[in-house]
């Protein structure tokens, strides 16, 4: 009996809803005029028969002005009753309007935070409610909302490095209200962005770090400041070898770190055999560096996010700055195409290496030309089309060329020319528009491309009688990835204690494993050309909120489901991700997270140096993608606004990893792949410290990492666990930044870190070659994988800038020393084999070290 009349309940409840949903999609016409309010009402009667029933507090003397269209009942209720006062109630033949208390009845603050020198937008500004400390910060392009009841408030809008302003405002209405900040006089003052003076809604609190172009300047190489160099000061962030390039994040690979560039992938991250990352400082607006506690929209790889924003260029007037180094030169150009309506932003840099190397060849006379350089091109375009409208364009040119020239006499009548040339290099496009479609909602949908490209060639050529050289010999090998992308997602920020984001992305890959093109006219062999593109198609939509309860919990929680289509073979994932932060006190705090990470191209890295020789290649029937789970817990203290300790914990398991086999080497690599690596899983865990002072005169970070990373394969290592080839035990970094006077200033950095494992052979065995049965070769055996370590790895960098200021701009001397105190860290190490006097073979660890003491001077010059 009870659950008939459950039933009959539920079916009078849809039919209730059912007819009331009909009575409101009654269609009505209404010609352009303007209409009182009771006369309004009293037209809606007639065309749909149904009654209103309101209190005087609704004021039907108020005139609606109304445009000529055909429109359902409720969206002619929506357009003329104010929501925020009345609820809309439909019974039976009747509606009514059901006054909110004002004390109920909340209302939308939003705008844009920006710089008022500049007008460049502030991301992760915060606008705090003085009264109960809540409130919010600004997104990626410098839009705020949060909702406030109907009363009078005060508001604190804050951003490290920038002058706090106040406003009082009382709302009635859903309000706009566009913010500029003033930039404080200090100078090098470290940005540390988001600054906790309340619970923001919508704040990353898990595993996340920050860092600005002005905090990028005290790290480098070369007198180059440097965003990598800046990274390894964060705990779980580490340093590879030098020569290696990148940053190893949490025990991950290099390719499981996501770069993102204004939302585009970048996929090689690195210049002159790692020294320099790729990414120019002077077109750098905020960084973004997330480890753990993914939030939903980001995704694609298992380790760590890195989400750079360009700069807008300013608004104001035209500015710039140039600088000369040892080694690079750049230029940086932002303002005006039309005043606040249309700005640029244009960054170059150039190294001249190869300038100087082919100036030295030609004072040699010599028949030898050789070069090495690389190049970077950042370009950004802003219009704004009205307060809800903004069209973003931005475009990065990075690449790198090493060149050989050479002529050989080969008889007294002839020469042979070769040539040889190694480029590759990334080039990304976004083409992005902003609409706020109502102070609730932001929406932001984007155009991407993405290429990156690696090209050799080596060509020879003969001299003929006639002096003309004929080309009879040309090897061509290219590689790369293609993505064309379109991403369209939303802010919304129903109040004051929600904050909700949601999108879908579509994107086609085009992967180059290898193209080859062979041409030899001098011998009788076959000229060749091979051409293979993998295609592959990913869909993914994704959504996440974040919810306050009361004033110490917050909870962010969100799912990312993600296809990947490839040949034939189909391959599904939904990755759930879950954060939470509880304030014990104020100063203090809690946080945890469970995050599922899904990657669909791998990377098969051939060198142990930073070479573009490493292959992206997609999943297959065989090869399936990575899939990471983690988990973290933490704890933050703040003893005061300046000085901050947190502590982390992780545990992180990965599946699907990939490791070249014991037999493969890099030419079979790309022609058969699959067959040349092996699948396994890897676990690691950790333990990171972090102390740091980001007010006053002295300012520094202290990071220490305790860590384990281990990874198992089914065929290497006769199946046995051994440590991941990124197993760095322990890793400290200091950074103390000091403020000597307004004019000068200086800064040093330590860094310590255990020895990478790497596989070196336990013995050799002597054996007939296969090709010759004369000849005996020694073979190596491998008795363990990582069995050996490299020596601990440390150095000591310091800096100091003497600046001068003039009518027109700055100048600024820096004078910089990397590894001060010549620490000879080993990159690779080889097992040499020597023989004695007396003929017996003695075997001995010869340990390769790149990088030395690097002293510099630039100069530049901002005006």
């Amino acid at each position: 009996m009870r659950i008939s009349l459950v039933l009959i309940s539920s079916l009078l409840f849809s039919f209730s809803a059912v007819c009331q949903d009909s009575r409101l999609s009654k269609m009505l016409f209404f010609e352009d005029v303007t209409y009182p309010l009771d006369v309004l009402l009293e037209e809606i009667s007639k065309q749909t028969n149904i009654e209103f029933s309101y209190t005087s507090e609704l004021n039907t003397k108020q005139y609606i002005e109304l445009p000529a269209l055909t429109g359902s009942l409720k969206y002619f209720l929506n357009e003329i009753i104010d929501k925020k006062a009345f609820k809309i109630v439909s019974k039976g033949n009747k509606i009514f309007f059901v006054g909110i208390p004002p004390s109920d009845r909340r209302y939308s603050i939003s705008g844009f935070v920006t710089d008022a020198a500049t007008g460049e937008s502030l991301i992760n500004a915060s606008i705090i409610n003085l009264e109960d400390r809540s409130g919010t910060i600004s997104n990626n392009f410098g839009f705020y909302s949060f909702s406030l009841r109907k009363k009078a408030y005060k508001l604190q809008i804050s951003y490290v490095g920038y002058q706090d302003y106040s406003i009082n405002i009382n709302p009635v209405k859903d309000t706009s209200i566009n913010i500029e900040l003033e930039p404080r006089t200090i100078l090098n003052e470290i940005k540390v962005i988001a600054n906790k003076k309340g619970n923001n809604i919508n704040h990353q609190f898990v595993s996340t770090s920050s860092l600005s172009s002005e905090q990028m300047k005290n790290s480098g190489v070369l007198g180059e400041s440097d965003l990598f160099k800046s990274l390894i000061q964060f705990p779980g962030v580490q340093s590879s070898n030098e020569g290696l390039g990148g940053f190893i994040v949490r025990n991950g690979s290099h390719d499981q770190n996501l770069i993102l560039l204004d939302d585009v992938p970048v996929y090689y991250s690195s210049h002159l055999l790692g020294l320099f990352s790729v990414f120019n400082p002077d077109a750098i607006k905020h960084v973004k560096m997330i480890k753990g506690g993914f939030p939903a929209h980001y995704g694609g790889r298992a380790s760590s996010v890195l989400d750079i924003r360009m700069k807008d260029g300013n608004s104001k007037k035209i500015g710039g700055d140039f600088s000369i180094g040892l080694l690079t030169a750049k230029f940086n150009l932002h303002g005006p195409i039309k005043k606040n309506k249309t700005t640029f932003n244009l960054s170059l840099r150039r190294s001249y290496l190869d300038l100087l190397l082919n100036g030295i060849l030609e004072l040699s006379d010599t028949d030898v030309n050789a070069g090495y350089y690389f190049g970077d091109l950042n370009f950004k375009l802003t219009h704004k089309f009205s307060q809800r409208d903004k069209l973003f364009f931005s475009t990065y040119w990075g690449g790198d060329l090493l060149k050989a020239k050479n002529i050989e006499q080969l008889t007294a009548d002839n020469k042979e020319k070769s040539e040889n040339k190694i480029g590759w290099g990334n080039f990304t496009n976004s083409l992005r528009w902003n609409h706020i479609y109502n102070n609730h909602l932001f929406g932001n949908t984007t155009l991407i491309l993405s290429r990156y490209t690696f090209i050799a060639k080596d060509k020879k050529s003969l001299r003929d009688e006639n002096e003309d050289y004929l080309e009879n010999y040309n090897y061509r090998f290219k590689s790369g990835i293609r993505d064309f992308s379109v991403k369209s997602e939303f802010d919304w920020i129903p109040d004051a204690k929600h904050y909700l984001k949601f999108g879908m992305e579509a994107s086609l890959h085009h992967t180059k494993p290898g193209s080859e093109l062979y041409r030899n006219n001098n011998q009788n062999e076959q000229n060749t050309s091979t051409d293979e593109v993998i295609t592959s198609k990913e869909m993914i939509l994704y959504g996440e909120g974040q919810i306050q309860f009361g004033k110490k919990f917050l909870l962010n929680m969100g799912a990312r489901w993600s296809s990947f289509i490839v040949e034939g073979t189909y391959y599904s994932t939904i990755e759930p991700r879950l954060s939470a932060q509880y304030f014990l006190k104020p100063k203090w705090s809690i946080t945890g997270s469970f995050s599922q990470m899904t990657q669909y191209l791998h990377m098969v890295r051939t060198s142990s140096l930073s070479l573009p020789t490493d292959l992206w290649l997609p999943v297959t029937s065989k090869i399936k993608p990575i899939d990471s789970f983690q988990y973290t817990a933490g704890t933050n203290y703040s003893f005061s606004q300046s000085v901050k300790l947190s502590a982390e914990y992780y545990s992180k398991l990965s599946r699907n990893i990939l490791e070249l086999s014991d037999d493969s080497y890099f030419q079979n690599t790309y022609t058969n792949w699959e067959q040349a690596v092996e699948s396994g899983k890897g676990w690691s865990r950790g333990l990171e410290f972090n102390l740091s002072k980001t007010r006053g005169s002295t300012t520094g970070n202290a990071a220490y990492t305790i860590s384990k990373s281990f990874v198992k394969y089914p065929v290497i290592n006769g199946g046995k666990t051994f440590a991941s080839p990124y197993d760095r035990r322990h890793d400290f970094s200091i950074n103390i930044n000091q403020k000597l006077s307004k004019k000068v200033d200086c800064s040093v950095s330590w860094f310590y870190g255990s020895g990478l494992p790497i596989t070196l052979s336990a013995t050799n065995i002597a054996s007939i070659s296969p090709y010759d049965s004369g000849s005996i070769n020694s073979t190596p055996i491998f008795s363990k994988r990582n069995g050996i370590r490299l020596p601990e790895y440390h150095r000591m960098d310091f800096s100091i800038n003497f600046r001068k200021f003039k009518k027109h701009g700055i100048r600024t001397w820096n004078i910089s020393i990397n590894n001060l105190y010549n620490r000879q860290n080993a990159n690779y190490a080889y097992i040499k084999e020597e023989v004695n006097e007396q003929g017996s073979k003695q075997y001995s660890i010869k340990k390769i070290s790149l990088f030395s003491f690097l002293p510099s001077v630039s100069y530049s010059y901002k005006f």
